[in-house]
Parts: structure tokens; sequence; C-alpha cells
């Protein structure tokens, strides 16, 4: 692998002064992903792309990747047999953190579940055989940090503040506007020429990965890595690790989806909410008509995506935080286990036979 030093030589994180001290097992750093990523011995690690800003983006897998026909799955929704695009021995499952920045908790999440894949324990020293064992029955696919560029500013938590306070983590104009949530959305990628400072939600160029989907116009390096990787994996579900305020919870899938998924979203929430013990928040019918990444992905795969969003500013122990994530992790892959994530032969243009 290449090394990033010089490039981390100089990294000055931007303090939020109400946020809580993050503990050592808490590795969210540019250098200290790439430190971990080095250390990778059971898992497989490439370079996907690199940022605007010359950082790594990986891609991590464990378990073995099959052989799979010449094909694309926008090819075999027109056909009888939605078993040459599926890997019909094994389900693969990809989870991606820290398209925004400052969102760190699936950022702490994958590096912990890294460390639980190559050594048994996380980073705290913590056994989680459970996971481990669940990992085994399937083809893994991890990026662990997509936006290293912001994540190279982007302060290690935001527990304990709020929305007011983010000023250094806001895009600021020139002239002295803050584009703040929802209104950031109204630039794609942001006037570069007109930014003072630039927020944790982009990359160097500006753009807003998750955000990166319209259809023949993908900019960012970052995300045609996402729906390249998704693609050659040929995955059946991706997990998009992001975080909100206050409660962790599931995103509402969007309309723009097949069925079957949008079926297996709400199904995942409703078995997640009943693990970790509390009342689902939203009904069976509801949606988004946000269209993102995940829907790219989506298309391009006919993989079930969706968005979990941890609860960045809630006061609560870190390891409070990490096991909301686990049993996140654990919720997909026993589901799996039961049936096949994204159910491919329901989508098909024509009806498959004998199924």
């Amino acid at each position: 692998m290449n090394d990033y030093k010089k490039l981390c030589e100089n990294l000055v994180q931007r303090k939020i002064e109400k946020t809580y001290p993050r503990p050592d097992w808490w590795r969210v750093r540019v250098p200290e992903i790439i430190d971990d990523v080095n250390a990778i011995k059971k898992g497989h690690v490439e370079t996907a792309t690199h940022t605007p800003g010359g950082f790594p983006v990986y891609v991590v897998t464990y378990g073995e990747k099959l052989p799979q026909r010449k094909v694309n799955w926008p090819s075999l929704t027109g056909s009888k047999h939605p078993e040459y695009y599926t890997n019909t021995k094994q389900q693969t499952l990809m989870f991606i953190a820290g398209i925004h920045a400052e969102e760190t908790e699936g950022i702490a999440t994958l590096s912990n579940f890294i460390r639980l894949l190559e050594t048994g324990v996380d980073h705290r020293g913590v056994p989680r055989p459970y996971l481990v064992d669940l990992a085994k029955n399937y083809r893994i696919v991890l990026m662990p940090c997509v936006n290293m560029d912001a994540r190279s500013f982007a302060p290690d938590c935001l527990m304990g503040c709020m929305p007011e306070d983010y000023g250094p983590i806001q895009t600021r104009l020139k002239n002295g506007e803050y584009l703040v949530w929802p209104d950031l959305k109204e630039y794609f990628p942001l006037p570069m020429e007109e930014v003072d400072q630039l927020g944790t939600y982009y990359n160097f160029d500006g753009v807003n990965i998750q955000l990166d989907s319209a259809p023949g116009n993908i900019i960012s390096n970052e995300a045609k890595a996402i729906l390249r990787i998704a693609h050659e994996e040929r995955i059946d579900c991706m997990v998009n690790l992001h975080s909100a305020q206050m409660s962790p919870h599931f995103v509402h899938p969007t309309i723009i989806n097949y069925p079957g998924n949008y079926k297996t979203v709400h199904t995942l929430n409703r078995l997640w909410s009943d693990k970790i013990g509390r009342v689902l928040d939203y009904g069976e019918e509801a949606y988004s008509v946000q269209c993102d990444i995940n829907d790219a992905v989506s298309m391009a795969t006919g993989a079930v995506t969706m968005t979990f969003e941890a609860a960045a500013l809630k006061v609560e122990p870190f390891e409070n935080k990490l096991e909301v994530a686990y049993k996140m992790l654990e919720t997909v892959m026993e589901y799996g286990m039961e049936r096949r994530l994204s159910p491919r032969d329901t989508m098909m243009r024509r009806p498959v036979e004998n199924k």
C-alpha cells in the first residue's frame, strides 16, 4: 500500500467545544483508518479510488468471491434467469460508512467490525462471537470511510452538541452565509469559487457523495467506486451507515425502488427495533422521495439498499452506540439466513418457473 504519511502530517481537526472526548477505541481519524487497514491480514484490501485530496478510499473484503457470468443486472431483468447475476451459494453484504464525514458512528462501527473479523475481539478487547459467526456465512464487502477528504478535518464525534454549534463544520460562503440542512441541497456540486469554509458533507470538489446519483452524470470518484464495487461483487444488500441527531433508525425506503426491497427495509427496521427494545416509529407505508446513491446501487444491482442512522448527538456511553450498531449488523445477517435479502426472482420481467 502507498505511504500516506505526508498527506496526514498537517491535518488539523475542527473543534466543536461542546462535544464529548472519544475513547481510544473510537478510531475514526484518517491516520487511524489508514493504519488499521494496513494491519489487515485475514481480509483482502484494495484501494478502490482516491479522493480529490489524494486520500485512499479502501474496500475490504472477507469470504470467497465466486466466479460469475459476464452480464449486468438491467440486462438480466428481461431474462428468465436471475441466478445468472445472483451468487446462489452465498449472499454478499456491503457496508459503507463516512460519506458525511462528521457522522463517525458508522466509521467506528466498521473499524470495530473489521477488528472482530481479524482477531475475534474489537478495539476495546471485547469479543462478539455471535456476530463473527454470522459473518462467516456471507461474502462481506466493507468501505470503512468513503469521504476521506472531509474526514481529514472533521471532529471525532458530535455527541453533546446541537445543530447551532455546528459552525466549524458547516459550509460558509464568502458572503458570510452558512449553508445549513436542508438548504445546502440547493447546490450540487458546491460552487467552490464562492466557498470560504468547506463543510463536512463534501469532498474537496464540493460533492455530496450521498446525492451523487444522477444516471449518466455520476461525477465523484467515490460514488463511481461504490457503484462499480456493488456491481462487481453482485451484492445482495447494502447498508449505508450515517448518523442523525437523537434517535437511531433506518431511513424510510425510497419510493424509487423494487417493491420486494421496499418490504425488506421495513421488515429489517421492525426486527431491529424489537431487538433493541424500542417501539417502531414509522408505519409500513412510510417512504422517502429523495433519490440518492442507495437507489443508484439498487438500479445497478437489484440489491436491497438502506441507510441506517446512528444517534450522533445523544449523550450516552460510546459503548451504547456501538451496541446498537452491532445489533443492526446481526439483524441484517439473521434475516439473510432465513431468506434472500433481495428477492431478485420476483423482480423479473418474465415469470420465473419453479420459483
